[in-house]
């Protein structure tokens, strides 16, 4: 089996963490993107490549609402390219609409010029993108969406599509539970918003590395290193980079008999931006099987081989999950995780290697995802599973199924990423 070292995994991990958020464009994201290439030419790869394009992010700096009366203030998060408010902020009336179904219900003159404090549930599908669509139609003044979901801290809103929305008006994001102190004064008095953030040039970056094999036939093994507004992004996705980078070094000590090509991207989560050009400026015809290592719960939970291939594949991952040690499971899905989705909709066979535990849907994207909550173990039961893949990969002198995705599997992937 590949040799796994999980303190160095977690060592990884927290270096990550300690630069901060890493938002695609800033200088922090770049600062990880030279920790991997040297991660990498210290593990010996070759073709070590740091991949730059053009791209403009939000250097978001302060989200706060304000009760004047009470002196009641609540920290938040500013919404991708949100609009700035004044240095002392934007007071007006504010008017609370509840959830996203009822914003057609609400006269437009109830909403022009005032502050609008709306419910968030979920953040990425149709219904809500058209919700919110009809919501800034309206001219708010300012808008608050109240996360529902988590209780700890809010998420980020870092969503590209909807950047020309919250462009329009000062947008940002705090935790329902937290304006439970101001919710009376929702209903028409007068509150003060705080939103300080500006549109920045900066560059999307990749960087890759290989490891060459007996054959020309590649593996391509990625992670994404950017991180959401304001998040440390330890769960999603330093740990993620760690796992890709221990592996890389694993595979390096070997003589391997695929080639394998290892990707850190950028721009995950502004949609696959980083992948998307990856793709658009490859070939991908020797690429047989993308593994894409993204969101690691602390465990206990469960670990997860998430993949988009024939029924073969499936049952050839089913039956490694079955020998872990740690419990794993396997499933036939092309719409979890990221950047592997940008593969699958090219018609190359993913697996998206998780795990599901005590922190998955309650920190990502937020201030809390710290590398405290994670532990060498979380880390290193991840890293073991991914060996278990490599190992058959490797050993198996013919794979009994074909590399390729079935139709309606490639189909949900192109329909994801095009969202």
């Amino acid at each position: 089996m590949l040799e796994f070292e999980e303190a160095r995994v977690y060592e990884n991990m927290k270096r990550l963490c300690d630069l901060g958020p890493r938002v695609s464009g800033s200088e922090s994201e770049e600062a990880a993107v030279r920790l991997i290439e040297r991660q990498f030419e210290e593990y010996g790869l070759t073709d070590v490549i740091c991949q730059e394009f053009p791209h403009k992010y939000y250097d978001a700096k302060l989200a706060m609402i304000q009760d004047p009366t009470t002196g009641i203030s609540l920290n938040g998060v500013p919404c991708w390219m949100s609009a700035e408010t004044p240095e002392q902020g934007l007071t007006a009336e504010t008017v609370y609409i509840g959830s996203h179904e009822l914003i057609d219900d609400v006269p437009a003159s109830r909403v022009k010029g005032r502050i609008a404090c709306v419910l968030m549930i979920d953040q990425h599908n149709d219904d809500i993108y058209e919700a919110w669509k009809s919501l800034y139609a309206k001219h708010p003044a300012a808008v608050v969406f109240m996360d529902l979901e988590r209780n700890l801290a809010p998420r980020s809103y870092d969503y590209n599509g909807l950047a020309e929305l919250f462009s329009t008006a000062p947008s940002m994001v705090v935790s329902a539970a937290d304006m439970v102190e101001i919710h009376d004064r929702m209903f028409g008095s007068k509150l003060r918003l705080i939103v300080h953030g500006k549109s920045k040039a900066g560059l999307l970056r990749n960087v890759s590395a290989s490891v060459l094999g007996q054959r020309e036939e590649t593996v391509l093994i990625c992670a994404h290193h950017d991180t959401c507004t304001f998040a440390p992004g330890a769960t999603d996705n330093a740990a993620g980079v760690a796992i890709m980078l221990e592996t890389a070094r694993a595979i390096s000590k070997t003589q391997p008999k695929f080639t394998y090509h290892f990707v850190s991207f950028g721009g995950e989560e502004l949609g696959m931006l980083g992948s998307k050009e990856f793709v658009a400026s490859h070939s991908l015809d020797l690429i047989s099987l993308c593994i894409n290592f993204d969101s690691i719960g602390a465990l206990p939970g469960v670990l997860l081989l998430l993949a988009a291939g024939t029924d073969k594949m499936i049952s050839w991952l089913d039956s490694i999950a079955k020998t872990s040690t740690y419990p794993a499971r396997c499933r036939r899905v092309a719409t979890s995780g990221g950047d592997n989705k940008v593969f699958a909709a090219n018609g190359i066979p993913t697996i998206h290697v998780a795990s599901h535990g005590t922190t998955s849907g309650k920190v990502s994207h937020s201030t809390i995802d710290v590398s405290s909550l994670l532990r060498p173990r979380d880390l290193g039961e991840v890293g073991r599973l991914s060996c278990l893949v490599m190992d058959s990969l490797e050993e198996s002198p013919d794979l009994s199924f074909e590399f390729e995705v079935p139709d309606d599997l490639r189909e949900k992937a192109m329909k994801r990423i095009a969202d």
